[in-house]
């Protein structure tokens, strides 16, 4: 998908810079429209190590292809959530908490006032092993349900964020520790909301690994 190839990209640009110290990790980007004309070029001239997220991100910006080896969970029209509201701002902005390695995402899905009720939900629709998947992914920060990314040692060191398809897609794009890469293997996370009717949902997590 086009996205995809754009966000590959940008993981490879934004990833090389930040190991060479040459941007700040606390900002986060918006970028709208395209960038894969570029790809092949800026992956001829990074150098990777083999094998790295980053060198498999750039090849897949310059190729066009998908990361083969990401692995997915869908949150959205066609999971059994069928998408899951997030909370946001006055604004209309997506609210995020980053704190102790995690993004913590606060849920105001009215179907979930609780994690006991999310668990009641997901046990009823899936099953018990169903439950045991997803807990990875969510649980109570300050009394409230959250989708958490960065929990049990999966812990998150920076992230940045694209909008797309007229602003009506958003994608977080968050770059795990070296602890997280060296014991879980997994080196990024992309997290994807989607926005209709002026709500903003919960729609799939991406992790791709090393």
């Amino acid at each position: 998908m086009k996205y995809r190839r754009i966000l590959a990209f940008c993981l490879a640009v934004f990833t090389a810079l930040t190991v060479c110290g040459c941007g700040d990790g606390r900002k986060e980007n918006a970028a709208e429209g395209t960038a894969a004309e570029s790809a092949e070029t800026a992956s001829a001239q990074q150098t990777y190590a083999v094998g790295t997220y980053e060198r498999k991100a750039a090849d897949s910006a310059a190729s066009g292809e998908e990361d083969p080896d990401a692995e997915i969970i869908s949150f959205g029209s066609k999971s059994i959530f069928k998408g899951i509201q997030i909370e946001t701002d006055e604004n209309g902005e997506i609210v995020c908490t980053q704190a102790d390695g995690e993004l913590q995402y606060k849920i105001s899905d009215k179907r979930f006032k609780s994690y006991y009720e999310f668990k009641k939900f997901v046990r009823k629709k899936s099953g018990a092993k169903a439950v045991d998947q997803f807990s990875q992914y969510f649980g109570e920060r300050d009394g409230a349900l959250c989708f958490i990314v960065g929990a049990r040692e999966r812990t998150v060191r920076d992230k940045s964020q694209y909008f797309i398809d007229d602003a009506s897609k958003l994608i977080v794009n968050a770059l795990h520790t070296e602890e997280c890469r060296k014991k879980y293997k997994l080196a990024a996370s992309d997290i994807t909301f989607v926005r209709k009717k002026g709500i903003w949902k919960l729609e799939s997590l991406t992790m791709h690994k090393e």
